[in-house]
């Protein structure tokens, strides 16, 4: 569970006498949150009003200037800290000095709080810490969360594979303008703030993608027409592929099935556009939706390690974690693909090694594929190396049209370049794959360092952008990555989950 181990609190003011009450009730909440209780929270919370009454007295040197303070509190297992930040004249050193006995005497350490600090931040102004530990091991708020989570998860296993008797009560249709501020609540509501495509919490960006076919929204209303559900097809290029996700139930309606017609919806709205196919991008977390998938006759093509970074995860969800325990490692997702028309036979270059792996993702998928393993050193000429970099995922993704004689060392310059200039965490290498000089270059990058993903299904623009090609997806991962939470369903995943990292990790 990804679960606090302490709480935070924060009350941004101005210095008025006005506001001292919201002062007073924020305190008290806190210390309240923190089971102190009787006399003892009393006492507290009136050393507490002194301490912020020793600084508003020295800030009032300073004339009629409203100075803005900063309250926070930091409550764990062991102790509850109050922090009172002023922006105005430097505060500190001894607290008997100016500040008058009868404040000072009933915040004095060792009576009412256990320890009083100053700290001194800079331009920010000086802070007041005042720290009293605890009686009791933990937080019993904290408590409660942990046990609702858990009924919360156990519930999702199966929320929303199977129909239930009120499934069809539920309206499935197209998105509608004015549809984006409740579709981003629905994402608020189950990811927090941590879902790392932006653009689902501006409502009018929603509006507009929508508007530009760039997003293709499937909605879910409940029977009294309330907004419970989103599923999408995106497409930002308006390219002749699409990617169904950015699913998400409202936790209350869950249990009921709902994934399913939505996803029906967008796996119908594709054909009607008239797509070659549909990719998606199932989380390595849990099962779930990899089963709707492969229940929908999509088939894997790849596993791409630490696609998302470590805080993005569902309310109740899994916490990434690293094979040595460390915590804020990144999760990964599965690549599937399920093509709408007929795919044409294709002429595959790569090492000899990756056949096995590869041959029964094709053969899933139904496309006639014959293998070249021979490898021929890349013509001379010249290679156009694309990037791209996602900054709120920590992703880059590297790309050439044709591979030539100068393509492994233009890909090691940019690898490098997204690596030490961008942070990249994770770096994805997409290579023409019917290109004659993919194996010679495939054999160079592992040599490196560099592992397989899989394939990225007609990820490829060409010169007939109806007809668009694979690539064969290479990654290097800079970032810790989730091993020990990765979870693999069916047999082609495990497959590719054993060659991608091993089944020592795996």
């Amino acid at each position: 569970m990804n679960i606090p181990d302490q709480i935070e609190l924060k009350l941004d003011l101005p210095g008025l006498p006005e506001l001292a009450p919201l002062v007073e009730d924020f305190a008290s909440r806190a210390l309240g949150l923190a089971e102190f209780t009787g006399k003892r929270r009393d006492d507290l919370l009136a050393a507490f009003l002194c301490g912020v009454e020793l600084v508003e007295r020295t800030l009032a040197r300073q004339g009629d200037a409203i100075v803005p303070l900063e309250i926070g509190v930091t409550i764990d297992s062991q102790a509850l800290e109050f922090r009172i930040l002023e922006h105005g004249i430097p505060l500190g050193g001894d607290l008997d000095e100016g500040a008058g006995g009868d404040i000072t005497d009933r915040i004095r350490p060792n009576t009412i709080f256990d320890r009083l600090w100053w700290v001194q931040k800079g331009h920010e102004g000086s802070e007041l810490h005042l720290l009293v530990k605890r009686d009791h091991a933990s937080i019993e708020v904290l408590e409660d969360v942990r046990h609702r989570l858990d009924r919360e998860e156990a519930e999702n296993a199966h929320a929303d594979t199977s129909p239930s008797s009120k499934t069809g009560e539920y309206r499935i249709r197209d998105y509608q303008q004015g549809d984006g501020l409740e579709v981003a609540r629905r994402i608020y509501e189950a990811y927090g703030r941590s879902y790392p495509n932006p653009d689902l919490y501006v409502p009018d960006r929603i509006d507009l993608l929508n508007r530009e076919g760039r997003l293709h929204s499937i909605i879910c209303e409940s029977p009294d027409g309330e907004i419970v559900g989103h599923y999408a097809l995106e497409r930002p290029n308006l390219g002749p592929i699409g990617e169904a996700g950015q699913a998400v139930i409202d936790h209350r309606h869950r249990g009921h099935g709902l994934m399913k017609p939505m996803r029906s919806a967008v796996e119908k709205a594709g054909a009607q556009i008239g797509l070659l196919g549909i990719w998606s991008q199932p989380t390595a977390r849990h099962p779930i939706s990899q089963r709707m998938n492969l229940k929908f006759g999509s088939t894997p093509t790849g596993l791409c390690l630490g696609t998302t970074p470590a805080n993005a995860s569902l309310r109740g969800g899994v916490a990434g974690e690293s094979g040595d325990g460390e915590p804020s490692a990144r999760h990964s997702c599965f690549l599937y693909w399920d093509p709408i028309v007929e795919e044409p036979s294709l002429q595959a270059f790569v090492p000899e090694e990756l056949v096995p792996v590869l041959a029964p993702l094709y053969e899933a998928r139904q496309r006639e594929v014959n293998f070249e393993t021979h490898q021929d050193a890349p013509v001379d000429g010249h290679s156009t190396i694309s990037t791209r970099f996602d900054s709120a995922r920590g992703v880059a993704w590297i790309s050439l049209d044709r591979i030539t004689s100068g393509a492994f060392d233009g890909i090691g310059a940019a690898i490098n370049a997204m690596e030490t200039s961008a942070a990249a965490a994770t770096v994805f290498v997409d290579l023409p794959i019917d290109d004659p000089g993919c194996s010679f270059l495939t054999a160079q990058l592992l040599a490196e360092g560099l592992r397989l993903a899989g394939i990225g299904p007609r990820f490829r623009k060409v010169d007939d952008e109806r007809r668009a090609e694979d690539v064969l997806r290479l990654q290097l991962n800079p970032g810790p990555v989730d091993f020990a939470g990765l979870v693999v369903e069916g047999e082609l995943g495990r497959a590719l989950a054993d060659t991608v990292i091993g089944p020592q990790e795996s």
